[in-house]
């Protein structure tokens, strides 16, 4: 439990911020637990009035790629706006 706690008083800390932001989701574990606690935090703020009340979330990568699918199905469980950027090798 303390683990989850500073996990979450880090991530708040760096929203303070008079700009809209996003999150940028890999589909690994470590950028969708950032998304949630994103998205938790942001129910019911001001920052959510003034911006829209969706968390945008982004992914960069290889179209049929593995982790492609995983920020899909966490950006639809979560709720966000997903956007995605596809490029080639």
């Amino acid at each position: 439990m303390a683990l989850r706690k500073a996990f979450e008083k880090v991530v708040v800390k760096r929203l303070m911020t008079d700009i809209p932001f996003n999150v940028l989701l890999s589909g690994g574990l470590d950028s969708s637990l950032v998304a949630a606690v994103v998205v938790r935090h942001l129910a019911g703020t001001e920052a959510a009035r003034r911006w829209g009340t969706k968390l945008h979330s982004f992914y960069v990568g290889l179209e049929g790629s593995p982790n492609l699918k995983a920020a899909r199905e966490v950006a639809e469980y979560l709720g966000t706006l997903h956007h995605e950027f596809h490029f080639t090798v």
